[in-house]
């Protein structure tokens, strides 16, 4: 199965909202507004700065581009529609934020019109990632910026123990939904062959808490495709699913993965 986030829009209707579904759970968690807020909060952006969000889901990451990176406006550009209906819906009531289905990789904003693009948990599923950094190098103004987030996805385990049925359905997670493990350590070439300056980068450490509502998402979606794909028989994958029910009433689920921001800066002159 090729990674359905890199043609959200080609997905059914049911898909996309699973997959949003799980978003919204993962951007919700404190752990996850904590990645956003360290390498959001340092920048420094003009006056009236207009912010776009490419590959902006339900929009609440786009939102943040307000919240904590101090943007007056911000536009979320997504391709799935399901997903702008819930962004809209979700924010109908803030003039400031827009949302509209659209592609990253072309998105008809005019050269230099913009002072801030993200790009949040988004490259690691875009086939040719360049044509998109480009992309956002063209729409920024001279000394705009661009701000990366993405996971270091072979580092995402629920390991416990050696053997772990658990650590399985992540892995198997991993491998069918994200098209480039390692965007993030690939990024910096990526960055500077499009004629960015690269600013800081940091990473990030996610640990699921409490509920672990992200991690049960990937797992509960992970098992119910390994018995789609005849790799478990029903009752294995609910038992699997159980299990980590169980673990997580227990205190004893564990969940982790890092991530890896990276700031860019379009040139410009003095």
């Amino acid at each position: 199965m090729s990674d359905p986030y890199s043609d959200l829009a080609g997905q059914n209707q049911s898909t996309q909202a699973l997959i949003a579904d799980a978003m919204e759970a993962r951007c919700m968690e404190p752990a996850q507004i904590a990645i956003r807020r360290a390498y959001l909060s340092g920048l420094s952006v003009p006056a009236d700065a207009f912010a776009v969000e490419f590959g902006s889901g339900t929009g609440h990451v786009t939102s943040d581009l307000i919240a904590m990176a101090g943007a007056t406006r911000a536009l979320g550009i997504e391709p799935s529609p399901v997903m702008v209906a819930r962004a809209q819906a979700h924010f109908a009531d803030d003039p400031r934020l827009s949302f509209k289905t659209g592609d990253a990789k072309r998105t008809e904003l005019q050269d230099a019109t913009v002072d801030l693009v993200l790009m949040h948990t988004l490259l690691c599923h875009v086939p040719e990632p360049q044509e998109v950094v480009a992309e956002a190098f063209r729409i920024l103004k001279p000394w705009g910026q661009l701000a990366i987030c993405d996971g270091d996805y072979d580092t995402a385990t629920a390991q416990i123990a050696d053997y772990d049925p658990l650590d399985q359905i992540i892995r198997f997670m991993i491998n069918q939904n994200v098209t480039n493990l390692w965007i993030m350590r690939q990024i910096t070439e990526i960055l500077t062959g499009a004629g960015f300056t690269l600013g800081p980068r940091q990473g990030h450490g996610y640990v699921a808490e409490g509920e672990a509502t992200y991690f049960m998402t990937v797992i509960s979606r992970g098992a119910d495709r390994m018995m789609e794909t005849g790799l478990l028989f029903p009752e294995t994958a609910q038992a699997l699913k159980d299990e980590a029910q169980r673990r997580v009433e227990a205190d004893k689920f564990f969940g982790f993965m890092s991530y890896v921001s990276q700031i860019a800066i379009k040139p410009g002159t003095a």
